[in-house]
């Protein structure tokens, strides 16, 4: 009897955590300074080492051991799964970045998950190809107006670890890398053939990584906040997720 009683009382509070899990709806906009003079206002890194944890989550990508590092109570259909772009809510914002001469949206993504402290809440990862920018002729006197700016059509490497965790307060970690995508050269018979070429040669001795690091910084929900960079500014705003009343919470077993 006492442990059919222990049975019920654990199924019943792993009822309750499951009910009392909080849910959020985290959409990010990443942006790009198309200025040459903000890209080169540093020093970039030549190398950086994006340290990926073991336990992360490929941005629309399905993870194995989801149901293995996430708590009993959480709800896996609500766990770091893309949303719809329908479900965007900065689109607005995007599409007035859109009309600027200056400035470019370069990634914009939204997910769903759970709220979990530092221990347990997932990073999330991802890596695209981006497309050339248009070049931005820069004002100065010693500008020709005879000349037309070269378009540069190397497209670049975004790469990014996100986290939202949740204790008292909400909080959002990033790290970015952006660099200029260079040939292969382990693909070709004679790689020196590839270096021998002066517009390779010129690119590698630019190719600093822009880098953004933020480390934890706390967020209020539902509220626009914006990381300032001199060249990858980030939108984000993470929004409370109300279930459907009557929805049944699918926790995995």
């Amino acid at each position: 009897m006492k442990v059919l009683i222990s049975i019920l009382f654990l199924s019943l509070a792993n009822i309750s955590f499951a009910e009392d899990m909080r849910y959020y709806d985290v959409e990010i906009v990443i942006i790009e300074n198309l200025s040459e003079t903000a890209k080169k206002s540093e020093n970039w890194p030549l190398q950086v080492n994006m340290v990926q944890p073991e336990k992360i989550v490929p941005l629309g990508q399905p993870v194995a051991k989801l149901n293995e590092w996430l708590p009993p109570e959480v709800d896996l259909k609500s766990s770091y799964k893309l949303l719809n772009p329908s479900a965007y809510q900065l689109t607005d914002k995007v599409e007035k970045i859109s009309e600027s001469k200056t400035q470019r949206v370069i990634f914009h993504t939204a997910w769903r998950q759970p709220g979990l402290d530092k221990h347990q809440a997932l990073p999330v990862y991802f890596k695209r190809e981006i497309p050339a920018a248009p070049v931005i002729a820069e004002e100065s006197s010693q500008l020709n107006l005879e000349e037309t700016p070269q378009t540069d059509t190397t497209p670049s490497i975004l790469e990014g670890i996100l986290r939202v965790t949740l204790a008292r307060y909400l909080h959002f970690e990033a790290e970015l890398s952006y660099q200029d995508k260079l040939p292969e050269v382990l693909n070709n018979d004679n790689p020196f053939e590839i270096l021998d070429s002066e517009n390779v040669r010129n690119k590698a001795r630019k190719q600093g990584i822009i880098h953004l690091k933020q480390d934890r910084r706390r967020m209020r929900s539902s509220e626009l906040h914006y990381l300032d960079h001199p060249v990858l500014g980030i939108l984000i705003q993470i929004t409370p997720y109300e279930k459907p009343e009557g929805s049944v919470n699918s926790a995995k077993k």
